[in-house]
């Protein structure tokens, strides 16, 4: 490959993990659980806190749970690092919701790590990082 074609690709896979992680946000916000599964490897990994899904069936049981009222994550500042066919990555994330009838801002980072599939990106492993999680009525201060 030329150093040219290696530039493309490695553009072209950049934006393919970019529209990777906003397909993410957007299935998350309409409560789409096998959209979001569907963007993670057979034994893709999620964690925040305490909590590890491995796996397609834990995680369709973890996004199927989503509420009527699913949170709404905005994604800003990503960096991706390539390696072939695989990379990492870390993007901003914050997020609106209500818990309980009471909205509630949350904010944090994903530590990503990325694996390509055929022609596709997917999710190998996602761990949240948790700035705030707090009611609106609080602020995040």
């Amino acid at each position: 490959m030329s150093a040219l074609e290696e530039r493309v690709r490695a553009l072209e896979d950049r934006d393919r993990i970019r529209e990777l992680t906003t397909r993410y946000c957007h299935a998350i916000a309409r409560a789409e659980a096998a959209a979001i599964v569907d963007l993670f490897c057979e034994d893709g990994v999620f964690e925040m806190g305490e909590r590890t899904v491995r796996g397609r069936s834990e995680l369709e049981a973890f996004y199927g749970a989503v509420s009527d009222a699913p949170p709404i994550p905005f994604i800003q500042n990503h960096v991706i690092e390539l390696d072939g066919d695989l990379a990492t990555g870390l993007c901003s994330v914050e997020i609106r919701l209500v818990q309980q009838g009471e909205a509630y801002t949350a904010a944090g980072w994903y530590d990503d790590r990325y694996r390509r599939e055929g022609d596709r990106w997917r999710f190998s492993h996602r761990l949240f990082h948790v700035f705030h999680w707090v009611p609106l009525a609080k602020g995040w201060a």
